[in-house]
């Protein structure tokens, strides 16, 4: 079996976040399992070519965005039994950032990514790559199902290629004004409410939920409630009327990389069978943010974009009753400037009991995922997360929103078998009697202990992510 994965970020090229972990390790895990994979992403500007040893390939690109033609190179690079293709653009892709720069989004995302989306079917035609799927991610790629089909500048292509279109974040749908749709140059019935247009302009992830061969979303529980009024952003009709197409994976992680009996990242090592390791990582985590070095001090840690999907309104709202318990936290994100002034002033305020790195280290987040003892998710929504993975992984135990994969993934102390803590309610009363149940556990040390080991045993291994895919890949090319 052939697939084509089409991503705006792949690690360790460009990434913001979960796409870019799961574009990674996912295709990865499909190599090993037999299925050939051909990665391709847009070369952006932060991409070092001479430190990814990436190759110009012998090929030229000459697209058209409407009457107006765009030239575009393709560059190669091989990584972990996975090759990528890169697609550059000095028009489109000759900037920093993937979707914007200093908290702007671009004005032209549209164009850029048309034009990347536009590159991929040129060259599955150019080389005759002939994939039995074309596998989408986000609104990015989610033009590729009707593209393929009646062609990139007109003439009718009729691709016989299957489809599939996976849901990383409903939320974000690129919308752009309707003038743009001759850009695509896609037939005008492609422009009507039945497909991208959508109160008035065009929806490129609508073009995807229509499109597409199959549509999945990141985890069951997300696939269900995006069906729902509450979480559909307006969408929910749509995939109430192909639900028979919808499917929900639940995301994995790379073992490989977040493990912490090798973890080139920590000071220490460790295992279920030996945690000793663990409550040196903590106590090196507690020097570096400042802290008193204390085992006994319930030690919190959060690693997100500091965005309200994440929670952070609940964390404002609670930050003094939390302070209030003797805690500490450490931060670690970039996000909205609001969000990042507070969490710089709470370190202010408090400095013995708050750390804020406002940043992104991949190294300091295995840091804190395995010197924590509590991993808070406060999620509005989330349609999968990984951090409540490495955290079970890591012995730290998950405080979550009940929604989307957190709901899938993680299991309530109260309930048999229970890995982490939950709140239902989507309030600051909520989140904080859930961190009083934690913590009042983990005053038992006994108990506590025996939560770490029970999380740690958890599998949330990409292997498994990836034999479901391959299923849902047969069952649509039957």
């Amino acid at each position: 079996m052939k697939i084509v994965f089409a991503s705006s970020e792949i690690v360790p090229f460009a990434s913001t976040g979960g796409l870019g972990d799961v574009a990674a390790a996912f295709p990865e895990e499909l190599t090993r399992q037999g299925v050939e994979v051909i990665r391709m992403m847009p070369l952006y500007e932060d991409i070092d070519r001479e430190a990814f040893g990436l190759q110009k390939c012998d090929v030229e690109l000459h697209l058209s965005l409407g009457p107006a033609w765009y030239y575009g190179t393709v560059w190669k690079n091989t990584l972990n039994g996975v090759t990528t293709y890169f697609i550059h653009s000095k028009e489109f892709f000759e900037r920093q950032g993937i979707y914007g720069h200093e908290g702007h989004g671009y004005a032209d995302n549209f164009e850029r990514f048309l034009f990347f989306q536009k590159a991929v079917v040129k060259l599955i035609d150019e080389w005759n790559l002939q994939p039995d799927v074309v596998h989408c991610n986000d609104w990015q790629t989610a033009l590729l199902p009707m593209l393929l089909h009646y062609g990139i500048d007109e003439p009718f292509r009729n691709g016989k290629e299957k489809t599939l279109f996976t849901i990383h974040n409903l939320a974000h749908q690129g919308w752009t004004p309707a003038e743009k749709f001759y850009m695509t140059q896609l037939p005008d019935t492609c422009y009507t409410m039945q497909t991208l247009e959508f109160y008035g302009e065009i929806n490129p992830l609508k073009g995807g939920l229509v499109g597409a061969t199959a549509i999945n979303a990141v985890s069951p529980n997300y696939a269900k409630e995006i069906q729902t009024l509450q979480f559909g952003c307006r969408l929910d009709g749509v995939l109430r009327e192909r639900n028979h197409v919808l499917h929900g994976i639940l995301n994995g992680i790379d073992h490989s990389q977040w493990n912490p009996e090798t973890d080139p990242n920590l000071p220490a090592h460790y295992s279920a069978a030996n945690l000793s390791g663990k409550t040196e990582c903590k106590r090196t985590l507690q020097e570096a943010s400042g802290f008193k070095p204390d085992p006994k001090v319930p030690l919190l840690g959060i690693i997100a974009r500091l965005v309200p999907q994440k929670g952070i309104d609940l964390l404002v709202e609670s930050i003094e009753s939390i302070i209030e318990t003797g805690a500490q936290l450490v931060i670690l994100g970039t996000g909205d400037r609001c969000y990042e002034d507070a969490c710089r002033e709470w370190a202010t305020r408090w400095p013995d009991q708050v750390c804020s790195q406002i940043e992104f280290s991949n190294e300091n987040a295995h840091q804190i995922e395995a010197g924590v003892d509590l991993f808070l998710m406060p999620s509005e929504f989330e349609p999968c997360g990984q951090n409540q993975l490495y955290s079970m992984r890591y012995g730290t135990i998950p405080l979550v929103h009940d929604v989307g994969g957190l709901a899938d993934s993680v299991i309530d102390y109260s309930e048999k078998g229970g890995t982490g803590f939950k709140f239902h309610d989507y309030t600051a009363a909520a989140f904080l009697e859930s961190l009083n149940r934690a913590l009042k556990v983990y005053r038992n040390a006994a108990r506590w202990k025996l939560l770490i080991k029970r999380a740690m045993k958890q599998d949330f291994s990409v292997v498994h992510m990836a034999k479901d895919y391959i299923a849902l890949y047969e069952k649509i090319t039957e």
